[in-house]
């Protein structure tokens, strides 16, 4: 396949560059970290480090997009919606001048797909929202289309158009939670839908009745991180807080099965605080090695909630549309979410220590270097991450950011 390279330069004053300035396109930065900040107009200010940032960086000089939302990395490349916003799917590289440049696009229909995953340099998946039917998997190393996966005997309820919130791989088999296409409808059961990579047909579909999403998700991730050694799968869903207050629940598939195990009953928030039943979630689940993983957990219910929930009765049902919505608005912004590790086979739920809290649904992605994990923190007095050694157990504030919030950083050295 020809690529149309096109040059994005780092720094906001220089503009666009003639492509001689990109070097060896053929030699392309293997590692280092792609740090992603969120701007006061909701733009994305993105820049490259070559070394594992410390201190403070300061993002003002990095590159404005309208969007940068990786979905994979593989091969030291990020696939993601095109940041432009434009229709498609690119592909972005650093070059060897530090530069991100796009070596090519996927096109798409509809402006609005946003997810795109891939398994590794000959898989990916992408779902066009145009067809909300079909997936198609391509060649992540050439770009080339594979095959189109039609998903109509998928079930939806309702019968309405589905879209995917990611692709999740295990083996030849890729698994893809669904919401409805035109809104983000939310349904009453948690719902899987599966296809095969190489025969490129749909497999079948699988749920966990009562207990479906809301209208704020926690399984649209960056990356995989979803397996554990065992060759279990596990997915994190929210729960139907706005609909009823349902516990988000990690599901597990067992190995060698394609369905969600009805009897597996782990509800993080649950275990952390029985008592926290108005926002009883969880967010950036991911699995590590033996049969743990780490999430974003909701530890408490804010006063302030309780108090507006006291004022009817504490009865959910006699609070008006205003109310609800304050609630919600609060529950939202509120710090009352811990960085905890999770034992997938005892149940339990443990904070750690010395990371501050933060609100469920801060900014943010996890990121993994060697033995150390890092956590963002995006509260009223920190934009930061903070590290955690696995060998060591040690705790430590990273580096903080400057510049931008804090969107996410993205190790190139790491496929997904």
């Amino acid at each position: 396949m020809i690529y149309l390279f096109i040059f994005i330069h780092t720094s906001c004053d220089d503009g666009l560059n003639d492509l001689a300035d990109l070097g060896d396109v053929n030699n392309i930065k293997t590692s280092g970290f792609i740090v992603v900040g969120t701007t006061s107009s909701n733009t994305a200010r993105v820049k490259y480090f070559e070394n594992l940032p410390s201190g403070t960086i300061d993002l003002s000089d990095g590159i404005d997009f309208p969007r940068f939302f990786p979905n994979s990395i593989y091969n030291h490349a990020i696939f993601l919606a095109r940041p432009d916003e434009s229709p498609g799917y690119s592909k972005y590289v650093v070059s060897e001048n530090g530069d991100l440049f796009e070596i090519g696009t996927l096109p798409t229909l509809n402006a609005g797909s946003f997810r795109i995953d891939v398994r590794d340099a000959e898989f990916g998946v992408f779902q066009d929202r145009a067809t909300p039917d079909n997936i198609t998997i391509f060649n992540p190393t050439t770009l080339q289309i594979i095959d189109g996966v039609d998903m109509n005997e998928g079930f939806v309820p309702g019968d309405i158009d589905q879209r995917y919130q990611r692709f999740i791989f295990r083996g030849d088999d890729v698994f893809a939670p669904i919401r409805g296409n035109v809104t983000g409808e939310s349904f009453s059961s948690f719902i899987l839908h599966q296809a095969n990579l190489i025969t490129g047909q749909f497999v079948g579909d699988t749920q966990r009745n009562g207990n479906g999403v809301s209208d704020i998700i926690t399984f649209n991730n960056f990356g995989q991180r979803l397996i554990d050694d065992s060759g279990n799968l596990y997915v994190a869903d929210a729960g139907n807080y706005t609909g009823g207050q349902v516990w988000g629940r990690v599901n597990k598939i067992p190995a060698g099965s394609n369905e969600i195990d009805p009897d597996y009953v782990f509800e993080p928030a649950r275990a952390l605080n029985p008592s926290n039943v108005f926002l009883p979630t969880f967010n950036n689940f991911y699995v590590l090695n033996n049969g743990k993983a780490i999430a974003k957990v909701n530890s408490e219910t804010p006063q302030a909630a309780i108090d507006i929930i006291l004022s009817v009765g504490g009865n959910l049902a006699n609070l008006t549309p205003a109310q609800t919505q304050e609630i919600l608005s609060i529950l939202f912004s509120a710090e009352s979410a811990r960085w905890c590790f999770l034992d997938l086979n005892a149940f339990t739920v443990t904070p750690i220590a010395n990371i501050p809290a933060v609100g469920v649904f801060s900014g943010g992605q996890v990121f993994f270097d060697g033995n150390t994990i890092f956590f963002p923190v995006a509260n009223a007095t920190e934009n930061a991450y903070f590290s955690y050694n696995t060998n060591t157990e040690v705790v430590e504030k990273a580096f903080e950011i400057t510049g931008a919030d804090i969107s996410g950083v993205y190790n190139i050295a790491n496929n997904n």
